[in-house]
């Protein structure tokens, strides 16, 4: 529809344009404005109007958050002359720019803006004329030995429509269509292939010892899986649930970063912190009361991982229960849902179903209890045409009533709502329904939920809790489905992380101390429970006092406390993971302290050999997309931007077309910019969300601003990275090589620290990644790896366990 309407526009202007003549303003107000909206469907959010770059000013800016193209705009009356016999179509800069003098200086000027403002696209128009070209390359080659998009006139640009409207439209050119036109896709050469692609086993798999899969066990079924089971006793609840909103001591951002984690929502919506210091938010408890009155959910807002479906848990199972006398709880889990909506229906009554036959021992399609339900239909029926069957034909009238019930049951979505009516009016029964995990599915899915959740809460008997995600609640308030109503809104905030991690260890411990073994753990493992107790003391005693340790859990994990667990389970049991060692130390009288690399390296690696990003928990902040050095350092520089100019901004929350522009201002193209937001925002380094009137928002997470700041120059992640960072120089790539000695593998980290320090393009250039500070870390860093491996080496020579490269290769 847009390309019709910009197509029919553009005829107008073909028919009304013809003798027009007019100043610089006028060009653009009653021409180039027309094209840009109105014909190239540009919105008025992505255009930028006489932009102040260094001294002068681009006519216009297009493009938001990412800034695309650069146009100058010129009187209609100066056209750009050509040579003879140069008409419409695809033609060399030079030969526009070298033409005269007045080509020169046009050529030059829009060229100066895009490079110093690092835009891709240049292009020059009069209102009749068009010409694009590249403004910027990064393929080697000048802008002006390149090729341009030249059209003559308004008649040749409607003549070639589908074509202009491919290169120059809002959709076209975020497509790219002129930059491959122009600088064909191969030109923009990738990187080269990593060490990670020369390993004949990459990524393998590291066997673990019996100890150690027995130990996975443990991290698998209890660490993780227990708070997911519906049957959680109350006695874990009370014992290992922890209150949401406290703020980590440990965090590597900004506090008002972590406690305005809601603060956008908070200003477009009433919404309320579903807990207080004391306990969960009293109008939660009454409107819980009171919903069957006002007819609407309770909808509880947070990020995956927050801690949703374990405060329901608590709330109505602890917190509450003396206020649900009666009342049975209906928990509808999505989390193994389909996510096709078609089933949604059959899926609550399922949950109906069981929880009635659990709880009350009704079964819904039994004959007694259908009669019950529909004794007012059966009365009806009695006095309807076929009650005179009763008497004369009373196996027919059986025969008619049942098919009337039937008709009845077989709409198992009604059938389950007038079960309920029933059980309240028959046995003073209430009811809640739970909506959990409706997050774990797409936010189309979200909102077709939200419905079937407005409209339960209307026509049936029971109170509904829902649970979301805030940016698919505020896109959908916006133009979706909740912009019709007016749900209740509570927000839930995550727990500290080694708070439940402690909680969880403690109840395991005492679980082992009181029974002698942990539930769900099998019988026949290597570990008895004994050994169980050490290791578990020795987690305890590291999520009590090792700063370190708690400080990497709580940062890479960035308020999702499934994330926090997984990091554990993933320790738990690890063949990185010295378990033998462990209970050695114990059996010496000494206590065990886990050191930071051993835990990193067990969420680094996972089961792999060597760290593989699809797999890892953690994103290598030095990869790149192109064949460009320069670009290793693209990412921790949008961190670190993101961060620095976020700390002056409420709620460090930044317009995401100003980190387009710092970035863009250094030489990185709008293309780098986008592969690097979006693996940050993949991986929850960023949060982004279009909540702002000015556009798109982005701001840190604890986990990008711990990525960049902290963990960069550890050896134990750049021992890992570097299998899989693409190597520019070709010098340098050759001598990257696959290693195991721990000597080996330290003197590789440091010829690529060097190899990234001939990369750094900036200088002492202000940027907000500074690499001297990550240089002067790593030096510490090395030399405290190097002593430790010295020590280690001279142990085993005074042990007489050492003699040859094979026996001083350490453990990973």
């Amino acid at each position: 529809m847009r390309y019709e309407q910009g197509r029919d526009t553009l005829l107008a202007l073909v028919q009304t344009t013809k003798e027009f003549d007019g100043n610089e303003a006028t060009t653009r107000l009653r021409l180039i404005d027309h094209m840009f909206k109105d014909v190239l469907s540009w919105s008025p959010e992505e255009i930028e109007c006489e932009v102040h770059v260094e001294g002068d000013y681009l006519d216009y800016v297009l493009g938001n958050p990412n800034r695309l193209a650069v146009a100058e705009a010129k009187r209609t009356s100066r056209t750009f002359d050509v040579p003879a016999g140069v008409d419409t179509g695809l033609v060399d800069i030079s030969t526009v720019r070298n033409y005269n003098p007045s080509n020169k200086e046009a050529v030059d000027q829009v060229l100066t803006y895009c490079q110093e403002a690092g835009i891709g696209i240049a292009m020059l128009c009069n209102g009749h004329q068009y010409l694009g070209f590249l403004g910027s390359r990064s393929d080697g080659r000048k802008p002006i030995d390149g090729k341009a998009v030249y059209y003559a006139s308004l008649e040749d640009v409607y003549a070639d429509f589908p074509q202009f409207w491919d290169y120059f439209s809002r959709d076209g050119m975020a497509r790219g269509n002129l930059a491959g036109a122009l600088q064909r896709r191969s030109m923009a050469h990738p990187p080269p292939p990593p060490l990670s692609t020369r390993i004949h086993d990459y990524p393998g798999y590291r066997i673990g010892s019996e100890m150690e899969t027995d130990l996975r066990i443990l991290g698998e079924l209890f660490i993780q899986d227990i708070a997911r089971e519906e049957s959680i006793s109350d006695e874990f609840l009370r014992e290992c649930y922890c209150s949401s909103g406290a703020l980590s001591q440990y965090a590597v951002v900004s506090k008002e970063i972590l406690r305005s984690r809601y603060s956008v929502l908070s200003q477009q919506v009433n919404a309320e912190s579903a807990s207080t210091k004391k306990g969960p938010n009293p109008h939660i408890k009454e409107d819980l009361l009171a919903s069957a009155l006002i007819k609407r959910p309770i909808i509880l807002l947070g990020d995956v991982g927050v801690g949703k479906s374990i405060f329901l848990k608590h709330l109505l199972r602890i917190d509450v229960t003396e206020l649900l006398d009666r009342t049975a709880v209906i928990y509808v889990d999505f989390l193994k849902h389909s996510g096709l909506f078609d089933d949604v229906s059959s899926w609550i009554v399922s949950a109906v179903s069981g929880t009635l036959d659990y709880l009350a021992q009704v079964d819904m399609l039994e004959r007694d209890f259908v009669r019950s339900v529909y004794n007012h239909e059966i009365n009806s029926f009695k006095r309807g045409i076929y009650g005179s069957l009763e008497s004369e034909d009373p196996q027919e009238f059986r025969r008619r009533e049942i098919d009337m019930l039937d008709k009845h049951i077989s709409n198992e979505y009604e059938h389950a709502r007038r079960s309920l009516q029933f059980l309240q009016g028959s046995r003073s029964m209430n009811f809640v329904v739970v909506l959990d995990n409706v997050d774990q599915h797409s936010p189309a899915f979200q909102e077709q939920i939200f419905v079937v959740g407005q409209s339960l809460a209307e026509t049936w008997p029971a109170a509904v809790f829902m649970s979301l995600r805030p940016d698919t609640f505020h896109k959908s308030r916006r133009s979706g489905a909740l912009a019709a109503y007016q749900p209740r809104v509570f927000t839930v905030s995550p727990p500290r992380a080694d708070h439940v991690i402690l909680k969880r260890l403690k109840f395991a411990r005492n679980q082992l101390v009181e029974f002698g073994r942990l539930p769900g753990f099998p019988e026949g493992l290597t570990l008895d429970s004994s050994s169980l107790l050490v290791y578990i003391d020795v987690l305890l005693t590291a999520f009590e006092s090792n700063e370190d340790l708690i400080g990497l859990v709580d940062n890479l994990s960035s308020g999702n406390t499934r994330t926090a667990l997984d990091f554990v389970s993933k320790f738990v049991g690890s063949g990185y993971v010295q378990t033998r060692r462990i209970l050695q130390v114990h059996e010496e009288g000494h206590k065990y302290v886990i050191p930071l690399h051993e835990f990193l390296r067990a969420i680094l690696y996972g089961d792999q050999k060597y760290y593989d990003p699809a797999r890892s928990s953690v994103s290598n902040l030095f990869t790149i997309s192109r064949n460009d050095a320069k670009e290793h350092f693209l990412l921790p520089i949008l961190l670190s931007t993101t961060e620095r100019i976020g700390e002056r901004e409420s709620a460090g929350f930044v317009e995401l077309v100003n980190i387009y522009k710092e970035l863009q201002g250094i030489g990185y193209s709008g293309d780098q910019i986008d592969f690097h937001l979006l693996r940050a925002q993949d991986r929850d380094l960023v949060e982004v969300t279009e909540h702002g009137d000015s556009g798109r928002l982005v701001r840190i997470t604890a986990a990008g601003g711990y990525l960049h700041k902290v963990l960069a120059p550890k050896f134990a992640y750049l021992d890992a990275i570097v299998v899989d960072t693409p190597i520019v120089n070709p010098a340098i790539r050759s001598e990257i090589r696959d290693v195991h000695d721990i000597h080996d593998r330290a003197d590789r980290a440091q010829q690529f620290v060097e190899y990234l320090t001939d990369s750094w393009p900036f200088g002492a250039d202000d940027v907000a990644y500074s690499w001297d500070c990550f240089c002067s870390d790593w030096a510490r860093e090395l030399d405290r790896v190097r002593h430790g491996a010295d020590r280690a080496y001279d142990r085993k020579i005074a042990n007489g366990t050492s003699g040859s490269a094979s026996d001083r290769a350490s453990r990973r």
